[in-house]
């Protein structure tokens, strides 16, 4: 789809939507940007799909689609708004240069924002260091493949929504645990498919580090499948 040019408010929201890893309710994004995602430019989003929307009690639950995204990937290219303030110029100055880093290190815009601290360095040596070594079994790799895939959309709420590895391991029963995270890492190199470590180190339980897929020098726990 063409992209769509928006005014600066609903720039901020998609930008800030980005930022904040792809999912956020209408109270952060009040704290971060100052504003909310709601009345015309939810339904405006929301029809083109680049944002769903659900209500949760009082408020709104936003995740940006899979145009939402791509949205995003080409406001990096984007000229700024025509309201040039010093500090729009500025951001989308920021915006190019993430635009060529990421080009460099080939790293995809949602797996950037949803890494925490791993730096772009750092990821691009872990997807080097991730190459699967071949492992003769019964089932296939893409037959292992299909039953994590289904066992992901067995616990996820929506597709690009991220789940903890310890309930997709759970949902796969007693598939091989080292042909399981081989597959998991090879996975990751597709275009819909991200692993992430959890940013709040504290809340891991037991189970959830035990669970945890080891990529290059990092464990990490949390899948998702379904955001290009």
């Amino acid at each position: 789809m063409a992209h769509i040019e928006f005014g600066v408010p609903e720039r901020a929201l998609l930008l800030a939507l980005m930022a904040l890893g792809g999912t956020a309710d209408n109270p952060t994004l009040k704290a971060r940007v100052g504003t909310a995602l709601d009345g015309e430019a939810r339904r405006k989003m929301n029809d083109l799909k680049l944002v769903s929307s659900e209500k949760r009690g009082r408020s709104y639950h936003h995740t940006l689609e899979e145009d939402g995204w791509a949205w995003c990937v080409a406001e990096l290219s984007a000229e700024p708004p025509a309201a040039r303030s010093s500090l729009g110029r500025t951001l989308y100055v920021v915006l190019g240069m993430l635009r060529d880093r990421l080009d460099r290190a080939d790293l995809s815009l949602a797996e950037f924002v949803t890494a925490d601290s791993l730096s772009l360095d750092e990821s691009a040596e872990s997807a080097e260091a991730a190459e699967p070594a071949p492992v003769p079994a019964p089932v296939s790799d893409e037959e292992l493949e299909n039953r994590v895939r289904a066992a992901y959309f067995q616990v996820a709420a929506r597709p690009g929504s991220w789940v903890s590895l310890t309930a997709v391991r759970a949902a796969l029963g007693d598939a091989p645990r080292d042909r399981v995270d081989d597959v998991l890492r090879r996975m990751e190199r597709g275009t819909d498919v991200f692993i992430a470590p959890e940013s709040d180190q504290k809340s891991l339980t037991a189970e959830d580090r035990a669970a945890a897929v080891r990529v290059g020098d990092r464990d990490k726990h949390l899948l998702a499948i379904g955001v290009r």
